[in-house]
């Protein structure tokens, strides 16, 4: 193990990196400095390639005060100091230069904010700490656990609902480890599933009324553990274009409704005309359920819970087209050239590894419209390069903005050939 040496430096920050950190290439190597901005010159105790950012000693025309108490200890927002155009310009640049190193030269204006009412989905973590209970989000490339009072980039209803949560969250965690909260926003009510709190069966009858209480106080609409009902008041559901869908425990939402909203218009714009589409890594129905109404459907997803969520609430739907759904590996079992017969378009939204061997197989297919949602802009890079290595030209793209103060980033593209 290298050992490195704490030395205080004076760095001129000459951009704000992948991760959201300025980077100083003082001394002929890069150094990166968490909440410096580009132009500056700061004081920082630098340690390998990384620094403690001391004091700013020229600042950024740029820089603002951020919103929030907890900045610069949680590891939620990194960016909180930066004005909004550089920073939305910075994002998109950030899916800009992913695809220049594979070769692939794309100009993008700055990303369209999606924050809509907030994020209506978040994990939170607790832990028992000698007599004190933590509950929050954790600090920055660390497992520390920063305390959370307040969240400006959360909906109101969901900030609001944080007191009690941590209390949910005491009354259910283990003496000894840490326990994670998924939480997210409905309608009718949060979705609560908890991990690491045990089984159901070790709760009495009297932590289970104390848990039963707890639950009503805080408007929760269901409570999981690792996807097993402990209490539901009412089934979460979720509205989707014209379907209702019921949430399986923990399912995959967009971060925001404004952010899904976006995405989805422009997967249904872009498959415009398209008599037969496919909806690969479809989850419980983002654009699925939207492009019944225009196409006949195939979708496919791993999740069983999430096909079976995505079939009821197709089934619900009046009118529209047919839509079929499969429980299946796109990893291990990419979609062939074969069953790509008189399909007119392919959707697909991976998980940040991308959907490199599906891509092969699209490059091979006779399918000619692809839509990529995408967000990770280095899988997405690798992806698109396949795609263009066939003969595909990206048409279109666009990126938005869901995770405020981040360095993710949400990308929507279509491919034609």
């Amino acid at each position: 193990m290298t050992n490195f040496i704490q030395e205080t430096q004076t760095l001129h920050i000459a951009h704000v990196g992948a991760r959201g950190d300025g980077v100083s290439r003082d001394h002929d190597r890069a150094v990166h400095v968490p909440f410096a901005l580009p132009g500056e010159v700061v004081h920082a105790e630098q340690r390998g390639d990384r620094a403690r950012l001391v004091r700013v000693l020229e600042p950024s025309i740029e820089r603002i005060d951020p919103v929030c108490p907890h900045f610069t200890r949680c590891g939620g927002c990194a960016l909180q100091h930066w004005a909004e155009q550089p920073y939305l310009a910075w994002k998109a640049g950030l899916v800009s230069r992913a695809l220049q190193r594979v070769g692939i030269e794309v100009e993008l204006p700055p990303s369209q904010p999606a924050w809509g009412a907030g994020r209506r989905r978040a994990t939170l973590h607790g832990k028992r700490t000698g007599p004190r209970f933590v509950f929050g989000f954790t600090q920055a490339r660390s497992h520390q656990i920063e305390p959370i009072t307040v969240c400006p980039v959360l909906t109101p209803g969901l900030a609001a609902a944080l007191p009690r949560l941590a209390q949910i969250a005491e009354a259910l965690a283990p003496r000894q480890d840490g326990i994670d909260v998924l939480v997210t926003e409905t309608p009718v009510g949060l979705d609560v599933d908890v991990r690491q709190a045990g089984r159901l069966a070790k709760f009495d009858r009297k932590g289970l009324e104390k848990l039963a209480g707890l639950v009503e106080a805080t408007q929760i609409a269901r409570l999981t553990l690792h996807g097993e009902t402990a209490l539901s008041r009412v089934t979460p559901r979720v509205k989707m274009g014209p379907a209702l869908v019921e949430l399986p425990a923990g399912a995959f939402l967009q971060a925001t409704q404004a952010g899904e909203e976006a995405l989805a218009a422009r997967v249904l714009d872009w498959t415009a005309g398209a008599r037969v589409v496919a909806d690969l890594f479809a989850g419980i129905g983002t654009f699925a359920l939207r492009l019944k109404d225009k196409a006949q459907v195939r979708a496919y997803e791993n999740e069983p819970q999430a096909v079976a969520a995505l079939k009821k609430a197709a089934d619900g739907l009046a009118g529209g087209r047919t839509l079929t759904a499969e429980v299946r590996d796109l990893f291990r079992a990419p979609l062939a050239p074969l069953e790509m017969k008189g399909l007119d378009a392919i959707v697909l939204d991976p998980p940040r590894a991308g959907a490199e061997a599906q891509c092969v197989q699209l490059a091979r297919g006779p399918v000619n419209t692809i839509v990529y949602v995408s967000c990770d802009p280095a899988s997405f890079a690798r992806d698109a390069r396949i795609l263009v290595n066939a003969g595909f030209k990206l048409d279109e793209i666009e990126t938005f903005d869901q995770f405020r103060f981040s360095a993710h980033v949400e990308i929507a593209a279509r491919f034609v050939r």
